[in-house]
């Protein structure tokens, strides 16, 4: 019997997935991913994904604003606004996704740190765990979460920056969380990472439908394939499976405020 496995981030509302959220639900259920969290990227998707964790066994929902989707400045008040009242409504178990994304110029510098900032606060007010993008901003936003003075909980989402980064997130009180990359040949610097994070802060997940793991890459990623993940997991850091897949699932609990009798 394969052991249970919790998808930390995926896109479940996604149409790029090219096959319907109960698809991709009973497929994993099936597989043994008995559980996944499905990640608002903006308030309409946000509200799609709690729908699906009403109506799922083991799906859970988050509520945020992609740092590349702020939109214009004039516009940041009143979306900002609209995200602390959906995020006040309940239901979910994080916050974000949010970050900071400077690999592409879709959204300014200035209105990402301020989408990220409102984030933190409602995460903090609500505590609930963030989920953090980074993309090219690494320094950048460990500077922010440095500065922001409230207390936190949140996960770094397919985290890409190898292990000169890792210590600094871990030391704010972050967990990990690794994507299919991971077992992409090119990956030696993201497998130090993770071998160096602590068991009881690493998480694993799909980001479906990207990132599909290296042997079925080239393909529309699926939450039943972070089992993939888990082997490549498994095989780096020399595990037991049926212990590290406990771990890993405890620690996906602990973080989103949920169990596997819980919906």
């Amino acid at each position: 019997m394969k052991p249970q496995l919790f998808d930390t981030h995926c896109h479940l509302t996604w149409k790029e997935s090219g096959d319907s959220a109960e698809n991709q639900w009973r497929e994993a259920r099936e597989s043994g991913v008995t559980s996944m969290t499905t990640i608002g990227i903006g308030l309409p998707d946000s509200l799609r994904a709690r729908e699906l964790s009403r109506s799922f066994e083991g799906v859970h929902a988050t509520v945020g604003i992609h740092p590349n989707d702020l939109g214009p400045r004039e516009e940041l008040p009143t979306l900002l606004a609209d995200l602390a009242a959906h995020a006040r409504s309940g239901g979910w178990a994080g916050i974000g996704e949010t970050g900071l994304d400077f690999y592409r110029d879709w959204c300014a510098a200035d209105i990402q740190f301020e989408g990220l900032q409102a984030h933190l606060a409602l995460a903090s007010e609500l505590g609930l765990p963030v989920v953090l993008h980074c993309r090219d901003a690494g320094k950048e936003l460990l500077s922010e979460l440095n500065n922001f003075n409230q207390p936190f909980s949140g996960v770094m989402h397919c985290f890409s920056d190898g292990p000169e980064r890792l210590d600094d997130f871990l030391a704010l009180g972050l967990h990990i969380s690794f994507a299919g990359n991971l077992t992409y040949p090119n990956a030696s610097p993201l497998r130090d990472a993770a071998l160096r994070v602590p068991e009881e802060r690493l998480l694993i997940e799909t980001d479906a439908p990207f990132l599909a793991p290296q042997p079925v890459r080239g393909k529309r990623n699926r939450p039943s394939w972070v089992r993939h993940t888990f082997d490549a997991l498994v095989e780096l850091r020399k595990a037991d499976p049926t212990e590290l897949a406990s771990s890993l699932y405890r620690n996906a609990e602990t973080l989103f405020g949920c169990s596997k009798s819980a919906n």
